[in-house]
């Protein structure tokens, strides 16, 4: 590489309108890259969070653009531009562009593979530092004539300390493994700034002969500042393109402040500058977990895009406040040398004061992802399938499921405890869920007993809990509802006198208010006990509660006194989606109290009650990949449930608008499961209804079962309060309460899914809306409309 550094003294030359011009245009072209970029990929990983099919991952393509698009303008001006500071600044530009070269692999890794996202963002970064160790330049030998040691770094650390309480204080680490990883990019990125900015522009731009003017630290900050954005949209992925865009580049004044301070002296301010930026990429990837920033998961007041965005800012505000001391004070920036003492007492106290704010504000402890693990023997439920009375055959089915589990698992826990691991086991699906990352899955994937090993996502814990607005209606509605009149459910209420009486409905959700006045007289533990009524394995909440709303909403539209299609069927509750990601164990948590309820304190293996479970289970939610769930997962789950009589009712999900074959997440998908997609007041189909078929497992099932209604649906709100929601979410529960009815008609259905299914199927009325935007009529819209009226007139007559 060409040495352009010369150690003769030149008089300064006013550059040239023309090289000011092409700097300008050249650096609002990078600008304006790097956001298209940054953007993009931003788009395209909130639309892969939503939906796993109908959208192309081409993150790596508009990354590769990108990078040639700077790289080739910065070797071409290098080449061409003769003014020597502007010939060192393209050079600088044109080694980020290389890491953005390197990085182009990792932009094609899954949305959440953050530990080998970390891991690609390290070996990028070291492989250009060996680069640049390769074909360094000779050392400048007017650099080695530097009078004392440079003291920034206490300084450095009384900064950092202010950067850093936000992140400590809103935000949490993930694993040991997580946070290793990503101070190690911390470390590295620092490395690799100060091996480039220095060698390559600032220890020419900065010399101890040179009178420094306060353009050249507005230039060289500017300078910086594009290089960090490069280095910024070369490692930025999977959701962290919003933070580091915030919190990076801003902090290029801040590393020049701190090198122009060490301007003749050893180190030339080296160490804090690199600390510096280090810290800006490190605090957001160590104590936010960045897929959990999607929209999807964290639009919701208060939750971890909350938190992180306020950090974020934050930490721009003060370095952009500090910039701007740092301009109106230019004079002070050589005077920041501390004394050797005071050196060594500003990093323990910035060391104290973080620990403080840790211990005193922070989330304390690691929260890293688990591991599910699903075993190769699922129980033979074949002999308990001919059970023919309904109560023996739960019971019959649970005791075989529990056999199942107790004898295959056994040489895997004794594993697991020698280990030391803390796992959970399951028997309604049998498997394991074990508190561990990739480390323990190394250990464990090869036991005979294994089958596969799925990811089971944690949320890190929020610093606040969050708070819900009541709903922006308060009185019940005093007319009957659109969606209720839709599916004549209003007729079969007043008409046959039929409202779901002796049925109990399984409510699997975000949670229930269980105060409110539309669902809290048949909550079945009202007058009795929360046991074996209530279980909440996200918050342990004992009594039913709601921190969303959506389960309230869900369950009103099933049995609300005014919202609902079966209004005297009682209901039990488990929270499985407190927040907006779950994971397989959550959800297979509530399917088992479904199946044989147990006390609040109580072992599912021992104490669970087949007899109290509910007959009919809603499931307003769907287990995509980014969950942790693969086609099959719960197959075996719902054939079980089916087998001991239990009807579970699913949406569709709300990707309809990426074409067909989106109806891809578990349990819609399952041959057992009965779908529901969504259809407008106006008879159409809902746009955002998933079509069909199921082409994920490889079966080509047709999928959805029905229509029913999903838009602008008015029903229950947590505080007493209602409101209108819309989603497929809304279309399940309308079976779920038709089903209700049907078997508080006739109790010879109850248990019997094949019969209640052919009904459904059979009592629908044709749809007579467009047809769906893609595929044959039947992946859209299913048998046609729910009608409950003709249903409960069906299933009376079944015999």
């Amino acid at each position: 590489m060409e040495n352009i550094n010369s150690t003769a003294k030149t008089p300064a030359k006013l550059h040239g309108c023309g090289i000011i011009l092409l700097l300008v245009f050249f650096s609002l072209w990078v600008i304006g890259l790097s956001a298209i970029d940054l953007f993009v990929s931003w788009t395209i990983e909130q639309s892969l969070f939503e939906s796993s099919v109908g959208i192309n991952d081409f993150r790596w393509i508009v990354h590769a653009i990108y990078s040639f698009l700077v790289l080739i303008p910065c070797i071409i001006f290098f080449g061409v531009v003769k003014t020597r500071r502007i010939k060192m600044i393209f050079r600088l530009w044109m080694i980020a562009s290389i890491l953005a070269i390197f990085t182009i692999p990792m932009k094609t890794l899954y949305l959440t593979a953050q530990n080998e996202t970390a891991i690609l963002q390290s070996s990028s970064m070291l492989l250009l530092l060996v680069s640049l160790y390769v074909f360094k330049k000779k050392p400048d030998p007017a650099l080695k004539l530097k009078i004392d040691k440079s003291h920034l770094i206490g300084l450095a650390s009384i900064v950092g300390w202010g950067l850093a309480a936000p992140w400590i204080n809103w935000g949490a680490f993930g694993s040991v493994l997580d946070t290793l990883l990503e101070l190690i990019v911390g470390v590295i990125f620092a490395l690799l700034v100060v091996n480039v900015i220095f060698p390559y522009y600032l220890e020419e731009t900065q010399r101890l002969e040179k009178n420094i003017r306060i353009s050249d630290f507005i230039l060289d900050g500017f300078v910086v500042a594009v290089f960090l954005l490069i280095l910024i949209t070369a490692l930025a992925h999977n959701g962290s393109q919003q933070m580091l865009v915030i919190t990076v580049p801003v902090s290029g004044w801040l590393i020049s402040a701190f090198a122009m301070a060490g301007i003749g002296k050893k180190g030339h301010g080296k160490a804090a500058a690199g600390f510096i930026a280090g810290l800006v990429i490190a605090l957001p990837l160590i104590f936010f977990d960045m897929d959990e920033l999607s929209l999807v998961i964290s639009s919701g007041a208060g939750e971890a895009l909350t938190w992180a965005n306020k950090a974020a800012w934050v930490t721009f505000m003060s370095l952009l406040m500090l910039t701007i001391v740092l301009l109106i004070n230019f004079r002070i920036i050589t005077n920041l040398n501390m004394p050797r003492k005071w050196n060594h007492g500003l990093v323990l106290a910035s060391i104290l004061g973080s620990v403080l704010v840790y211990i005193f504000w922070g989330q304390i402890g690691f929260f890293g992802e688990k591991l599910f693990v699903i075993l190769k023997s699922q129980t033979d439920l074949s002999i308990q399938a001919g059970v023919a009375d309904y109560s023996t055959r739960r019971s019959a089915v649970y005791n075989a499921l529990v056999k199942n589990a107790n004898t295959t698992q056994t040489e895997l826990w004794a594993k697991l405890d020698r280990l030391k691991l803390n796992y959970t086991p399951y028997y309604l699906l049998n498997a394991i869920e074990v508190n561990g990352g990739a480390i323990a899955k190394l250990m464990i994937s090869n036991d005979p007993s294994v089958d596969r090993i799925l990811d089971s996502p944690q949320l890190r814990p929020l610093p606040k809990t969050t708070t819900l607005e009541p709903g922006d209606i308060s009185a019940a509605p005093t007319e009957p509802l659109w969606n209720l009149s839709m599916i004549n459910s209003d007729k079969v209420n007043e008409e046959l006198k039929v409202t779901g009486k002796g049925i109990v409905i399984g409510q699997t959700d975000s949670g229930v208010d269980g105060r409110h006045p539309e669902l809290g007289d048949t909550y079945r533990g009202k007058t009795i006990t929360d046991d074996y009524n209530w279980y909440d394995p996200w918050n342990h909440s004992t009594f039913p509660t709601d921190g969303s709303g959506h389960g309230t909403q869900t369950l009103g539209v099933i049995l609300g006194k005014t919202t609902g299609i079966a209004p005297d069927a009682q209901w039990i509750g488990c929270v499985n989606l407190a927040r907006n990601l779950g994971n397989p164990a959550k959800y297979l948590d509530c399917m088992q109290f479904m199946l044989a309820p147990f006390p609040q304190d109580g072992d599912p293996f021992i104490d669970g009650d087949p007899a109290k479970g509910a007959m009919i289970v809603n499931n307003s939610w769907g287990c995509p990949i980014v969950e942790g769930c693969d086609p099959t997962v719960f197959e075996s789950t719902v054939k079980a449930l089916m087998t001991a009589g239990i009807f579970m009712s699913s949406a569709a999900g709300n990707t309809g608008y990426y074409g067909c074959a989106t109806l891809t997440d578990p349990l819609a998908i399952y041959e057992d499961v009965f779908t529901a997609g969504s259809i407008n007041q106006n008879g159409e189909l809902s746009t955002f209804s998933s079509l069909g078929p199921v082409l994920v497992d490889g079966s080509n099932r047709n999928k959805p079962d029905l229509l029913a209604p999903g838009e602008k649906i008015l029903s229950a709100y947590p505080g007493g309060t209602y409101t209108e929601g819309s989603g497929t979410s809304f279309s399940a529960p309308h079976v779920s309460g038709v089903v209700a009815l049907m078997w508080s008609a006739n109790s010879k259905l109850i248990g019997n899914i094949e019969e209640t299914t052919n009904i459904l199927l059979g009592s629908v009325r044709p749809y007579q809306g467009s047809a769906p935007s893609c595929g044959d009529m039947i992946d859209g819209i299913g048998a046609g409309i729910l009608d409950a009226y003709k249903a409960v007139q069906y299933a009376i007559s079944y015999k």
